[in-house]
């Protein structure tokens, strides 16, 4: 009787290996981002961001700036989930086509929604999330120096939407540590891939001002200090359940750490390092910056994943997936307000 119960759950329609439920993909985006539509206005988004996403956001600004802005957030999010979950399937993480890492994905970055500029991230997460299958296809591989040259070039290019994103360069370091040995060749055209775009952004921006203004603005955009996050009971609740779900799906995957093939340990080992990573920046400079958390929220979704993706269909998996399901949905919410 229990089991027929669960004949039909969420977990198994995310599961699903059907194509069609690639459009779901947008739906939920929608979702989301329309629940807190109403903070979506062009005076509140230009405070302290990066010059060239003003510009962008400038370009329609004006009566309809709500319904592009929503447009144009649903539709990076959107892609953004898809190319997650493409990049764990070419990792072989989870051997299957299921798109269940891209829905979990979009569900976590629903979390941060109330409290960052969706459409900033989402532009900056696309070509952070580049720079993360640059850097993981170099394995095994004879000569990556080009592949580090571009990692750089796609964080820099990250950086002119979300100047913090910058803070991740180490993580291409640990990721010459693990997936090859330290090559100086590769670090120096890391660097050289970040500091490019500058350099041409600063030629440019001096050629038609002529003046280095711009270098202030950075420095305000580092050092500028965010109102810190009101925790209310609509987001203590679902962070907890959170919490509990990804500690639950890291032991799973320390459980059956020896028994995975040593590729996929070392992916393990650099999403763990980027995990960690970002929670000491999360921690230690949410002051500056609360956009840390979506980094944070990403590598979760590995762990999370990869627990909820297992062979076995346990009716506790499904009841813990539909409680994830209900966390977010009370992160949107003002339910215990």
């Amino acid at each position: 009787m229990t089991q027929s119960l669960y004949s039909f759950s969420m977990l198994k329609l995310f599961s699903s290996k059907n194509p069609l439920i690639i459009v779901l993909y947008p739906i939920i985006a929608f979702v989301l981002i329309y629940i807190n539509s109403d903070n979506f206005n062009y005076i509140s988004l230009i405070h302290n961001k990066p010059y060239l996403y003003l510009k962008f956001i400038a370009l329609f600004n004006g009566k309809y700036f709500n319904s592009i802005y929503i447009f144009l957030s649903v539709t990076i999010l959107s892609i953004n989930s898809i190319f997650f979950n493409r990049l764990i399937q070419k990792l072989k993480i989870v051997r299957s086509f299921q798109n269940l890492h891209g829905f979990i994905f979009l569900f976590l970055f629903g979390f941060c929604i109330k409290f960052t500029d969706i459409l900033q991230l989402s532009l900056s997460l696309f070509f952070f999330i580049s720079t993360i299958f640059l850097l993981v296809r170099t394995l095994r591989k004879g000569l990556a120096v080009f592949d580090f040259f571009t990692a750089g070039l796609f964080l820099s290019v990250a950086s002119f939407f979300w100047f913090q994103v910058l803070y991740f360069y180490p993580i291409i370091i640990i990721g010459l540590l693990i997936f090859r040995t330290l090559n100086f060749r590769e670090t120096i055209t890391s660097l050289i891939g970040i500091f490019i775009p500058y350099l041409f952004f600063f030629s440019i921006y001096f050629f038609i001002f002529s003046d280095f203004g711009i270098i202030f603005d950075i420095h305000r955009l580092i050092f500028h200090k965010n109102v810190f996050l009101h925790m209310n009971l609509d987001f203590v609740i679902p962070s907890i359940i959170l919490i509990i779900i990804t500690l639950i799906s890291t032991v799973y995957i320390a459980n059956n750490y020896r028994r995975t093939e040593s590729d996929i340990q070392d992916y393990y080992i650099f999403f763990f390092f980027l995990f960690l990573l970002s929670l000491v920046y999360l921690i230690f400079l949410c002051k500056n910056d609360l956009n840390f958390i979506i980094i944070t929220l990403m590598t979760a979704t590995i762990p999370i994943g990869v627990f909820f993706a297992g062979k076995s269909n346990s009716i506790f998996k499904e009841v813990l997936f539909d409680i994830l399901l209900l966390a977010v949905i009370i992160s949107q919410s003002s339910f215990f307000s």
